[in-house]
């Protein structure tokens, strides 16, 4: 049951009415596209992430069209700051839910070594087929690494964690569904990537926020400050 909920939730993004909003962002990398970064051998826009048939199995992704860069996500590799804790009471819990959630689709691209992998069904069906003209980007804020160590925390059951800390966190809108408007998914509430970012974009908008974070409201829609 909690797969089906995973795959309807990773399916309710596609259905996002942004969806148009892909073409010309920065996560277009068609030929076409009036982005920096951008293949020279392909021009759909789709198919970097997404393909109809022929996609990665044994992942709870969309008909994605990817390799998943490495093994799985481990502790050692979550959130972890000298200033900022992270309160989880069963850390190996928090691990499934990252595995589970969207960050690994969103690594094959952000880990700055995967970008340029070979899609798994490119256009006309021609097999394993390496993007040309794409580069990795390595050293900036857009590139994880191959952790989320010093990234914000995600796979936690958000409605847990305000339980615990009512002062500092505001409660659920409708519970295990959103805050503020901002998704959670599964059955239980969980944050994930796509809580605060939307992959198919705003108007080109960037760093694909679910909504405005002038004056801090995107941060503040969760955190009491």
């Amino acid at each position: 049951m909690k797969k089906v909920l995973v795959l309807l939730a990773a399916a309710a993004l596609l259905a996002s009415p942004a969806f148009g909003a892909v073409r010309n962002s920065k996560h277009d990398l068609s030929s076409s596209s009036t982005a920096t970064i951008k293949s020279t051998n392909i021009d759909e826009v789709c198919v970097f992430c997404h393909t109809p048939h022929s996609g990665a199995t044994g992942l709870l992704a969309p008909l994605w069209n990817r390799s998943i860069p490495g093994g799985s996500i481990a502790a050692a590799d979550l959130y972890n700051s000298a200033t900022l804790d992270q309160t989880n009471s069963n850390p190996s819990t928090v691990v499934g839910a990252v595995n589970n959630s969207d960050a690994p689709l969103c690594m094959s691209c952000h880990d700055g070594a995967s970008l340029t992998d070979p899609l798994l069904n490119p256009p006309a069906s021609a097999g394993n087929v390496q993007p040309a003209g794409l580069s990795n980007v390595t050293g900036n804020a857009n590139v994880f690494g191959d952790t989320l160590r010093n990234d914000h925390p995600i796979g936690m059951d958000y409605g847990a964690v305000q339980a615990a800390d009512t002062a500092g966190f505001n409660a659920e809108t409708t519970a295990n569904v959103d805050v503020g408007g901002l998704p959670l998914y599964t059955a239980n509430g969980v944050m994930w990537c796509s809580t605060c970012h939307d992959v198919h974009g705003q108007g080109g908008g960037d760093p694909f926020l679910n909504m405005s974070n002038a004056g801090s409201a995107l941060c503040t829609t969760c955190h009491i400050k």
